[in-house]
């Protein structure tokens, strides 16, 4: 019974982290007579926690998706330099809006209750992470809002810069150059394949690291050569500044992989 009860809490636990790891529904923003995506959540203040707003909306507990735990999409719009509640819509649904059940007044209102920054978008989409609302568009920008009063403004390019010329910073790419910058013919042939997990951070600073290893010594000490020469990386710029990045991928070592990359 107790090794029942630990797998489903396992699974339990693996549900819940892929639940919050999944790309959420953005929220909609007329902006300059665009309607534009917002990666910004103004309405979460007004709802208040979890337990208070579940008893006061119980119609906010359905689960619609996994991509949008928050079950509602909100329309917003900057007008006269005031941040607006337009509409908001169970389940991103635009024919069930439940504006009327959440607010007293008519539609739009100000979001007075609201201090903090609001991430507007603009263009394609440019680089995409599978969690929350880790996504990348072209240009955005970014807006601070003051009890629903707008008091500033920036715009950002996003993306790599045309003059940054160092190595592609992709997972594939890095992975596939540390293998070929492996000196395979100062190895001694395998009888096993081994493994040595790097972890690759990148940001203002790169780091590649060895993480976890089983393999011989001679293994390790040769990718941890390959590490500190490799070269830098490009950045990739989201609101000024490089992005921060982290992967971990295994180098394997495998008379396959010397018959692949040996030069």
């Amino acid at each position: 019974m107790k090794t029942l009860f630990r797998s489903f809490l396992f699974l339990l636990v693996i549900l819940v982290k892929q639940l919050h790891a999944t790309g959420q529904r953005a929220e909609l923003i007329i902006y300059k007579g665009d309607t534009l995506q917002l990666l910004s959540l103004p309405l979460e203040d007004y709802l208040g926690e979890y337990e208070e707003r579940e008893e006061k909306y119980p119609f906010l507990k359905l689960m619609c998706s996994t991509a949008l735990w928050r079950s509602y999409q909100a329309l917003w719009k900057l007008e006269n330099n005031e941040l607006l509640l337009v509409d908001v819509y169970l389940c991103a649904s635009k024919e069930i809006s439940i504006f009327s059940k959440l607010c007293d007044s008519e539609s739009p209102i100000k979001a007075s209750w609201f201090t903090g920054n609001l991430f507007i978008q603009h263009g394609k989409m440019i680089k995409y992470h599978h969690t929350g609302f880790e996504r990348y568009f072209e240009e955005e920008t970014k807006i601070e809002i003051v009890r629903g009063n707008q008091i500033n403004q920036q715009h950002y390019v996003n993306g790599y810069r045309a003059n940054d010329m160092n190595f592609p910073s992709n997972p594939d790419s890095i992975m596939a150059e540390v293998h070929n910058r492996i000196n395979w013919k100062d190895l001694p042939k395998l009888s096993k394949d081994y493994k040595v997990f790097v972890s690759i951070k990148m940001g203002k600073v790169d780091s590649l690291t060895i993480m976890h290893s089983k393999a011989p010594g001679l293994y390790v000490q040769e990718i941890q050569r390959v590490l500190d020469e490799f070269p830098q990386l490009r950045k990739f710029y989201s609101r000024g500044e490089p992005l921060e990045e982290g992967y971990t991928f295994p180098v394997i070592f495998s008379n396959a992989q010397r018959k692949r990359f040996a030069r």
